[in-house]
């Protein structure tokens, strides 16, 4: 039997960051990482003004144009068929980044191991138990953990959650139909948005010479397979031709990519973080940062001496985050009005009933 104060299931970004402050508070820390399957979310991106902050979580090493590359902007087709373009440029918080995600995940765990957290690999997470002072997680083959604090930084799935006795609530079934390829699209080196009659497209330039090329629509829309992916890229404005040709031709799978929230956020022994706590709209760009900021907060919470009084603000900010994204996610959802009678764009255009329902819902 192994002890630890605060044993973190999930070494994503969300884990990471919760690891490093809590570390930096003086808590012995361990972090499971648990492989999945080979997926990857690609076309991950950093908005402008977000450098600095992951910066003060990792340190200036977590972002390098030797593994990333520089955004300059962004262009949209959206309320109208014109192409319209965000320069960078012209922001004062600067350029932002598109990210290797494996690379940018594996750069952070190396961070965090310098920093004295231990990260295990485990094949398997049982179910955690709760003991008079702690918890116990059998790792299989054995090996058995005992922790004074567990997170759940499991991402999308929150596989402590439900052990946990809490629940994700959905706002939207959103998903994303999405094909990672070599590049032999425009050299723009940024996002480019088309909206569609239900749903919209996105792709983005990678690093390391490939393209992501994703669909959003909702699940119950979708009964189709990649031949319709490949016509209803054809008919967009835009976006097919910044894709490239390869396009055509690439073979594409389907992510859940949904806004939604844990029922709860904390206990007294316990909290979620990242996207197991709340995932947003792909739209926002939004789910990084906020999993590597929220995170770290999470981590001085743990460590904080108050921490009733320390989970309290850090779950009321998680709250007016979450509103905040639905209110814009809201906002630019209005801006399009082409297809009014779009079952996608109706469900977005009518109060957003289920995310205000979720906003009073991230409470310890």
């Amino acid at each position: 039997m192994r002890d630890c104060d605060v044993l973190i299931a999930g070494a994503g970004p969300a884990g990471c960051a919760t690891a490093m402050l809590a570390a930096r508070g003086g808590l012995s820390t361990v972090v499971l990482d648990r492989p999945q399957p080979a997926q990857s979310w690609a076309g991950e991106t950093l908005p402008p003004g977000m450098e600095n902050l992951v910066r003060s979580v990792f340190g200036a090493d977590i972002l390098s144009e030797i593994n990333h590359r520089p955004a300059f902007g962004t262009r949209s087709v959206w309320g109208s068929s014109a192409l319209v373009e965000t320069d960078f440029l012209a922001n004062p918080l600067g350029e932002g980044w598109i990210l290797d995600r494996a690379r940018f995940d594996a750069v952070a765990r190396e961070i965090v191991l310098a920093q004295g957290v231990d990260i295990i690999r485990v094949g398997h997470i049982g179910p955690p138990a709760r003991g008079s002072s702690a918890w116990h997680l059998d790792l299989g083959d054995g090996a058995c953990l005992r922790a004074r604090f567990l997170v759940d930084a499991s991402g999308r799935s929150g596989a402590l959650l439900r052990r946990l006795r809490t629940r994700r609530i959905a706002a939207d079934r959103q998903i994303a139909i999405l094909s990672a390829y070599p590049d032999d699209g425009d050299t723009y080196c940024g996002t480019t948005v088309e909206a569609v009659a239900e749903g919209w497209w996105y792709t983005t330039p990678l690093p390391h010479g490939r393209r992501v090329l994703a669909y959003m629509t909702d699940a119950d829309l979708w009964r189709h397979g990649t031949r319709c992916w490949h016509e209803l890229l054809r008919e967009t404005h835009h976006v097919g031709r910044c894709a490239g040709q390869r396009a055509l031709f690439a073979r594409p799978a389907v992510y859940p990519a949904g806004t939604a929230q844990a029922e709860h956020l904390a206990g007294d022994d316990w909290l979620v973080v990242g996207d197991a706590a709340m995932s947003f709209d792909p739209l926002s760009s939004q789910g990084l940062a906020s999993a590597i900021v929220m995170g770290a907060k999470a981590g001085e919470a743990i460590a904080h001496p108050d921490r009733g009084e320390a989970f309290a603000a850090w779950a009321e900010e998680y709250r007016m985050l979450f509103a905040e994204h639905s209110d814009m996610r809201t906002f630019y959802a209005r801006l399009e009005r082409r297809w009014p009678h779009s079952a996608f764009w109706q469900r977005r255009h009518e109060p957003d009933h289920a995310a205000i329902r979720l906003r009073g819902t991230a409470t310890c």
